[in-house]
C-alpha cells in the first residue's frame, strides 16, 4: 500500500492527471519520483497482495489492501482470500488513459445497438462493476533478414500458342519490428485479446509499482516461446503483403508458397529476449448459472469488445413485429403457388440447419479454447510448460451421443421414397423428371450431410446439449417437404399444409439457434487447475 506523505491516506493512480493522487487530501505526486524516494535500490521484484478466488482459483495482484467485490474471472460475489507475494518485475507498462467513465460510456453505446440484449446490461449498478486490470504481455523486438526467393509466372497468347514465362524473383530483406505484443496470461483468452489489439509501442513507459495503485494485475504464466510460430506466420504474411505491392514483383505474377514458413522464402527471424510488460484493460464479468460473459476494453486506445447474449422474449416479439408487415406485403404483391411455398419453406429449413451447424462448431471451439494458444501451453509455478486438461483433445471430432438415431434417418427416408412408390417416385404421369422431384431428392441428400456435420462438430458438452430437440423441427420440415414434392399429389392442400408444418418446424429450430447463440455469447466458468482457491496461504 502506498501512503500519502502529507496525511498518510491511500494513494491511487489518477488517469486524467497521470499522477498518484491521495483519496483524502488530493495531493498529487509523480509516480516515478515517489517511487525513487521510497525505494532507491533497483530490484528485480516488487511486493504485492495476491487475491485468490475460492471458487475458480483466479488470482489478481494489487499494491492496495482492499479486495475487489467480486472475482473478475468467474463473476462470483465473494470476499477474496489474500496473501503477500513477491512478483517478478516487468520491464514496461502502459498507464491507463481511458477512465472508468469512458469505459462505461463506450459499453453503453455498444449495448444500445444490441436491441435484444438483456435489460440488466443497461443497469448503472451493473456498469459500475468494471475493474481496471493490468494484463501481462510479452513484448517482442524482431529482425527479418535474408535473400527473398519467390517464383513468378506470366502467361500470354501468341497466335494459336499459349506462352508462359517463368521468373525467379529475389531481393535482399532487412526489416525490424518493435513492440509486438502477445498476452502472457492463460486466463486472458487470445481471441478476446486480439479483439482489443493493438497496444502501441510508442506508449510504453518504464515500469514502477506505484502505477498499480488503485488497479489490479495478473501474473504471467505463459512462456514467451509459445508464440514463436505465430510470430513467424505474422512476419510471413506481412512480408508477402508488402512484396505483392511492389510493381516489379506484382507484374511478374509473384506466387507465394502454400506453407507459411519463412525458410520457404529464404528469410530468417532474429529475436532479442522478450520482455514482460503490464498493459491496461478494463474488465467486466456477467454471470448466469454456470456460464460467464465478458466485456473488455483497451485501457489505452478505448477499443472495446463484449459478449452480448440475446433475450429470447425480446427476440421472438421483435421477429413477429418484423414478420407480419413483410408477410402482408408479399401476400398483396405476389401470388405464390403451393409448390413454390413448400420449396421455399424447405430451403429455409435447410439454411437454418446449416446455420445451427456453424453455431455448434463455434461453441466447440470456444469452450475447448481451441484457438487460445496461451491457454493450451501454460507455465506451472515451477516454470515448466504443460498442456491444460483437455488440450490433447483439441481438434479431434467427438460424438454427440445420439449418433444411433441419426444413422436411422437415411434408412427411414429410403423406405418412404423407394418402398412405398418405387415406380412413380421420380416420374410424373408423363414419364419425365420434374424440377420439384429433383429438388426433393437433393434436399434429402443435403439433409443427411448437414446432420452428419452437426454431429461431427459437437465436441463439447455445451455444443452437444439439446442438438436433437433443436434440429427436430427443421428435420421434420425437410422430410415433409421432400416427400410431398417427390410424390406430387394433385390437391394443393398438401403443399400449403406442408408449408405451414415446415414453418412451425423452422421456428422451433430458430429458437434452438437463439439458445445456442446465448451459449456462444458466454463462456464456461474458468477453472485454474494450477492454482489453489480459498485457503491458499503460500508465501
Amino acid at each position: 500500500m502506498y501512503n500519502c506523505p502529507n496525511c498518510s491516506g491511500n494513494l491511487s493512480f489518477d488517469i486524467e492527471s497521470q499522477m498518484l493522487m491521495c483519496e483524502y487530501c488530493k495531493t498529487k505526486l509523480d509516480p516515478y519520483e515517489y517511487q525513487k524516494t521510497q525505494d532507491a535500490e533497483e530490484r528485480d521484484d516488487f511486493g504485492v497482495t495476491v487475491f485468490t478466488c475460492p471458487q475458480c482459483g483466479g488470482e489478481v495482484m494489487t499494491t492496495n489492501v482492499t479486495a475487489a467485490g467480486f472475482c473478475m474471472y468467474c463473476g462470483a460475489s465473494t470476499i477474496l482470500d489474500s496473501r503477500m507475494s513477491k512478483e517478478k518485475r516487468p520491464k514496461h507498462i502502459i498507464p491507463f488513459t481511458q477512465t472508468k467513465k469512458d469505459c462505461q460510456k463506450a459499453y453503453s453505446h455498444l449495448v444500445k445497438r444490441a436491441l435484444f440484449a438483456p435489460g440488466e446490461f443497461r443497469d448503472p449498478q451493473f456498469l459500475d462493476r468494471f475493474r481496471g486490470i493490468y494484463m501481462p504481455y510479452w513484448i517482442y523486438d524482431l529482425k527479418l533478414r535474408g535473400t527473398l526467393r519467390l517464383k513468378g509466372e506470366h502467361s500470354y497468347r501468341r497466335g494459336d500458342y499459349k506462352i508462359t514465362d517463368h521468373y525467379r524473383l529475389t531481393g535482399e530483406v532487412d526489416a525490424s519490428y518493435e513492440g509486438l505484443n502477445y498476452d502472457a496470461s492463460s486466463s486472458f483468452d487470445d481471441t478476446v485479446a486480439s479483439c482489443i489489439a493493438p497496444f502501441k509501442a510508442d506508449t510504453f513507459k518504464p515500469f514502477t509499482p506505484s502505477m498499480l495503485c488503485g488497479f489490479y494485475a495478473d501474473s504471467p504464466d505463459v512462456d514467451s516461446s509459445v508464440y514463436s510460430d505465430s510470430l513467424q506466420e505474422m512476419l510471413y504474411d506481412d512480408t508477402i503483403d508488402r512484396i505483392s505491392g511492389v510493381p516489379e514483383f506484382r507484374d511478374k505474377g509473384m506466387q507465394a508458397p502454400g506453407e507459411k514458413k519463412l525458410e520457404n522464402i529464404g528469410l530468417r527471424m532474429e529475436s532479442e529476449k522478450p520482455e514482460c510488460a503490464f498493459l491496461p484493460v478494463w474488465f467486466l464479468t456477467y454471470r448466469k448459472g454456470d456460464r460467464v460473459a465478458y466485456a473488455v476494453m483497451n485501457g489505452s486506445t478505448g477499443k472495446i469488445t463484449a459478449d452480448l447474449p440475446v433475450d429470447e422474449k425480446k427476440y421472438v416479439f421483435g421477429s413477429l413485429l418484423l414478420a407480419l408487415p413483410i408477410f402482408a406485403v408479399l401476400a398483396l404483391l405476389f401470388t405464390i403457388t403451393g409448390h413454390a411455398a413448400l420449396m421455399c419453406s424447405s430451403i429455409t429449413a435447410l439454411v437454418s440447419l446449416a446455420l445451427y451447424m456453424v453455431g455448434v462448431s463455434e461453441i466447440s471451439d470456444k469452450d475447448s479454447r481451441a484457438n487460445d494458444i496461451g491457454y493450451r501451453f501454460t507455465k506451472d509455478p515451477s516454470g515448466n510448460v504443460f498442456r491444460h486438461n483437455g488440450a490433447d483433445n483439441l481438434g479431434k471430432t467427438g460424438s454427440s451421443g445420439i449418433s444411433g438415431y441419426w444413422k436411422l434417418i437415411p434408412l427411414v427416408l429410403a423406405l418412404i421414397l423407394v418402398g412405398l412408390k418405387p415406380a412413380m417416385a421420380f416420374l410424373t404421369d408423363e414419364g419425365t423428371i420434374t424440377f420439384y422431384t429433383i429438388y426433393g431428392v437433393i434436399s434429402m441428400l443435403l439433409l443427411i450431410a448437414v446432420i452428419a456435420l452437426i454431429e461431427t462438430m459437437a465436441e463439447t458438452e455445451m455444443a452437444k446439449k439439446g442438438i436433437f430437440l433443436h434440429t427436430l423441427g427443421s428435420l421434420i420440415a425437410v422430410i415433409i417437404s421432400a416427400v410431398i414434392l417427390v410424390f406430387n399429389p394433385v390437391s394443393d392442400l398438401w403443399f400449403y399444409g406442408g408449408s405451414i408444418l415446415s414453418a412451425i418446424g423452422v421456428m422451433l429450430t430458430l429458437i434452438g439457434m437463439i439458445r445456442k447463440y446465448n451459449i456462444l455469447a458466454t463462456r464456461p466458468l474458468p477453472t485454474f487447475y494450477d492454482r489453489k482457491g480459498g485457503n491458499d496461504s503460500a508465501n
